[in-house]
């Protein structure tokens, strides 16, 4: 069983191996090419220099032939020179692609989460996952963007392997017949080869050891960068400035994140230092001991005349090559399995399922805006969660009718608009448009048919005209139009550069507005919209009483005969609405126009209404005494 899984671990790893690197093919197409050029023009540099110093120094001992000597001199000037030019073109063309990698692969990133359904916008494991990726990142380049240097490293330092094995191969195999020196035992060359082996074994035993380590200290990493950055915003963010100088709070939070850092230094950076020393010191005593070694055993060779002077050089080198090499080796190996797993889970966050069937129905293209839409003995439960949000809700929205949904907080009014605009599909009873599932209907033409004003809508740093018309190309006219219904035309205009002028201060030209002129321009976006359904969730809560009277008094006017639902925790909202919809714990528990649901004194609505009622008459009492 475990041979199984070990079989299934290592075939997963390979499939993303590949999979990582022929996305990487496909969407850089110089950089893999350039990465594996660069890498064998890197590890056979060195032994350009190694052989050729050799054959000089033979030269300088032996014969002495200057136009041999100015041959080898310049064959050793013009190959570094060429081979040095070639790598470092590889490196800058690399350079670029991993340029463009890191933002390739960030950008995927987003675009899953800007296209994928809401529901895992909403689940919190979706967002750990991004979070995880991000870390893994920014803390150890990991992932898919460091495919390309770990692929460099891999292939540099297995050429330096071959190439040296080939370069001191005769050391070990070449003997002379005549000489019964020690130094020219068979024996002495294994037992050399295997010191050398077992010295680069241990290296790779330790290495190993020390990055796995390193591996399971580094998930401590998480919530100590999350630390960091939670303190770094908060000192950065400029909305919190005006509470930070009120109430003085800047030796608070200085005292908390220098405590934070010196605890996370002594706890994590002052371990994985020892860490870090002990296993560089045990290398370079390893290293040091080999190397002298190396230098014994071809010294006392090149003594009793079995090698040249020029060969001391060449095997000392290559050998000093192959150590390092192999070493390195074993350590990009073991990097590279590790970073797999982060390879893995970018692809797993990618490859995040869309849960929703999208459909293939056309919606039926009106003039007239026939549309109706239909409840069912619809509940539902968010994922994850046993309560419902709601429950058994039936109801019909007629063609042209203005509906208020009204209820405590919690009661499901917001979930009700989500499952309206399929946002989510209840678990359920269904939801129809002229009595059809709405789950048959092609998923973008159904969502073509609302305007929304969410309670918790978002502005973008984009051009005001652009924010409206939510598009880059849009008609200034009815956008301007739209602003001025919404009652902030006039700022707009006033502006810089109109509606050309950016929201937010994103460049020099940026202009921040207030929470309310903001709710105005998403008003104004859902009138550009121009959908057969408006639907406004608590769309003026920045807005004073008299204002929010202005826009729904304008409303009943803009919207015509479009359906249209408000939810607002102001009742006095409602009094312009054909039907009030009172919502407690999921259910529907009253419904009925204003003058209906006053007369019942028990009822939600009433209690409801008396509570606001009773809170404006007190205010306006304190205003006359005043």
């Amino acid at each position: 069983m475990h041979r199984n899984t070990y079989t299934v671990t290592i075939k997963n790893k390979l499939h993303v191996l590949w999979r990582g690197l022929r996305l990487i093919q496909q969407k850089i197409p110089s950089l893999l090419p350039a990465t594996v050029a660069g890498a064998l023009l890197k590890s056979f540099s060195p032994f350009i220099t190694i052989y050729l110093t050799a054959r000089i120094i033979d030269e300088l001992f032996g014969a002495k032939s200057v136009p041999r000597l100015t041959l080898l001199v310049s064959l050793a000037v013009s190959l570094n020179l060429i081979v040095f030019l070639l790598q470092k073109g590889m490196e800058r063309i690399r350079d670029t692609g991993n340029y463009r990698l890191l933002y390739y692969g960030l950008i995927e990133m987003d675009q899953l989460i800007l296209n994928t359904d809401y529901e895992n916008v909403e689940k919190p494991d979706f967002h750990l996952k991004k979070q995880k990726i991000e870390e893994a990142f920014q803390v150890k380049y990991s992932g898919i963007w460091r495919l390309p240097d770990l692929a460099d490293l891999l292939i540099s330092n297995l050429g330096t392997v071959i190439f040296s094995i080939g370069l001191a191969f005769p050391l070990f195999t070449t003997f002379s017949s005549g000489n019964r020196s020690f130094f020219n035992s068979p024996w002495l060359a294994v037992l050399f080869l295997g010191f050398i082996l077992l010295s680069a074994t241990y290296s790779v035993v330790a290495n190993t050891r020390f990055s796995k380590a390193v591996f399971r200290k580094m998930g401590d990493v998480p919530s100590v960068n999350r630390a960091f950055s939670f303190y770094g915003k908060m000192m950065q963010d400029y909305h919190r400035g005006k509470d930070i100088r009120i109430y003085q709070q800047q030796k608070l939070i200085d005292k908390a994140y220098k405590d934070f850092q010196r605890k996370s230094l002594q706890t994590f950076g002052i371990e994985m230092a020892k860490m870090q020393a002990r296993f560089l010191g045990t290398n370079a005593a390893i290293s040091s001991l080999i190397s002298g070694f190396v230098y014994l055993f071809v010294g006392m060779k090149a003594l009793v005349g079995l090698i040249s002077i020029g060969s001391v050089v060449q095997y000392v080198g290559a050998i000093s090559q192959f150590t390092s090499g192999f070493s390195e080796l074993i350590k990009s190996s073991t990097d590279s399995w590790q970073n797999l797993d982060y390879v893995k889970l970018y692809f797993d966050f990618l490859d995040t399922p869309n849960p929703k069937y999208k459909g293939t129905l056309p919606v039926e293209k009106r003039s007239d805006n026939d549309y109706e839409i239909e409840f069912k003995n619809v509940s539902f439960r968010y994922p994850g969660s046993e309560l419902y949000a709601l429950k058994n809700l039936s109801l019909k929205m007629k063609i042209g009718q203005h509906l208020a949904v009204v209820g405590r907080n919690g009661s499901g009014k917001t979930t009700f608009i989500k499952l309206l605009c399929r946002l989510y599909d209840p678990q359920e009873g269904e939801i129809l448009l002229n009595g059809i599932n709405i789950k048959k209907y092609d998923y973008q033409e159904y969502l073509n048919l609302f305007s929304v004003v969410f309670q918790d809508f978002q502005l973008f740093a984009f051009s005001a005209g652009q924010n409206v018309a939510a598009d880059i190309a849009y008609d200034r006219k009815r956008a301007i139009d739209c602003l001025n219904e919404a009652g902030v035309g006039s700022r707009i205009r006033k502006m810089p550069r109109g509606l050309d002028t950016p929201l937010y201060k994103i460049d020099a030209d940026g202009v921040d507005i207030s929470g309310g002129e903001a709710q105005k321009i998403a008003i104004a976006r859902a009138l550009y919209k121009n959908a057969p359904f408006i639907v406004l969730d608590e769309p003026t809560a920045a807005l004073d009483p008299v204002a929010e009277f202005e826009i729904y008094s304008k409303f009943q006017e803009i919207v015509g005969n479009k359906t249209a639902i408000y939810i607002s925790h102001r009742l006095s909202s409602c009094r312009f609405c054909d039907n009030i919809l009172v919502f407690d714990k999921g259910e529907m528990i009253q419904s009925g126009s204003h003058d209906e649901l006053i007369q019942d004194e028990k009822g939600q609505y009433y209690a409801l209404w008396q509570a606001q009622a009773q809170y404006y008459k007190e205010n306006n009492e304190q205003a006359f005494s005043s």
